[in-house]
């Protein structure tokens, strides 16, 4: 906004000053004319009736109906002259009175509807970049989940039944469901993976705004079949996981990763578990293993950075703890 930061630049404001002083000009002009007809009675009245005492209070009065008529007529040329003097101190006070004129309000009504045709072209400019980032972004998330298929693809063909602990077929599809939410930002829960693992006693919303990692998992195993078959159990948190494996539940297994000590090389379709303080038996975050590439290990997890992540780590690194391994 440039000329409407200062009322005296606004032509609505100017508009109205305007007409006031349209209006003092016909009270400066009404006023005088009025007291010289009345000034004119008064010397007919003496002509008419010349008597020496209502000549003189005739006369006096003439004379100050005089004085008051100059003295009107004269109030807008003794304004103007006032605002010029102040206007040589300050002349911000005495701009609305001289920019209250027909040409000056046109000239800033025009600059206005301008101004306002640049902002609104600005405005539209501004959706058409956010669409063409929106629209680039689209297509950037489908190629990559296009790549991550891919990915999929390629770790099932070189899957055994034998490494995995459980049937090729069955890895690949838990992988590929897990893909297709990669960079996915389902929000702070409650979101679909919360829903649908169900509510947790003592969590808000109903109980379903909890941290989703575990949710993720789980939401892909069901959707895959994993669950019941495989994982029969519906584990609550990191923790529940963790006991789940390294209980041998249902013929499962818990394997230490190489950064505390294990030698276990992770596959496709295991459980991945982490820890930010390095502690081997502790539990702060779960995801899902789609292979290994050289020394790092690849990851598929949810609710990191309140994302789902298509990532990768180097497998020596002390953040992972172990591996959740299905038999």
């Amino acid at each position: 906004m440039i000329y409407f930061l200062d009322v005296c630049t606004n032509p609505d404001f100017l508009s109205v000053v305007s007409y006031l002083k349209l209006l003092i000009d016909i009270i400066c002009f009404i006023i005088p004319i009025a007291l010289i007809i009345m000034s004119s009675i008064d010397v007919s009245k003496i002509v008419l009736n010349p008597d020496p005492k209502n000549s003189k209070k005739a006369t006096s009065m003439l004379v100050k109906r005089t004085i008051a008529a100059v003295t009107v007529f004269f109030i807008p040329t003794f304004v103007s002259i006032i605002l010029g003097l102040i206007g040589t101190i300050n002349y911000s006070l005495t701009a609305c009175w001289s920019n209250a004129q027909k040409t000056t309000i046109q000239v800033y009504r025009a600059a206005r509807e301008e101004e306002k045709a640049q902002e609104k072209a600005k405005i539209q400019e501004q959706r058409e970049n956010e669409e063409k980032e929106r629209l680039i972004y689209e297509a950037i998330r489908e190629a990559a989940r296009e790549e991550n298929e891919k990915k999929a693809q390629e770790a099932a063909k070189n899957a055994s039944s034998e490494s995995t602990g459980v049937s090729t077929a069955l890895a690949a599809r838990l992988i590929s469901i897990a893909q297709r939410e990669a960079d996915s930002k389902p929000g702070d829960s409650p979101n679909k993976y919360t829903r649908g693992f169900g509510s947790i006693p003592g969590y808000g919303s109903g109980g379903y705004d909890y941290p989703w990692c575990a949710a993720f998992v789980w939401w892909v195993s069901n959707e895959a079949g994993v669950y019941p078959t495989k994982v029969g159990k519906k584990t609550a948190g990191v923790g529940g996981y963790m006991s789940y494996f390294q209980n041998g539940t249902n013929g499962t297994r818990y394997e230490r990763s190489a950064g505390h000590g294990g030698n276990y090389v992770p596959k496709m379709g295991d459980y991945i578990f982490f820890d930010w303080d390095n502690n081997p038996n502790g539990g702060d975050h779960i995801g899902l293993v789609k292979g290994i590439s050289g020394d790092r290990v690849l990851i598929i997890d949810g609710n990191y950075s309140n994302t789902v992540k298509d990532r990768s780590m180097y497998l020596s690194s002390k953040d992972i703890i172990g591996y959740g391994v299905w038999e």
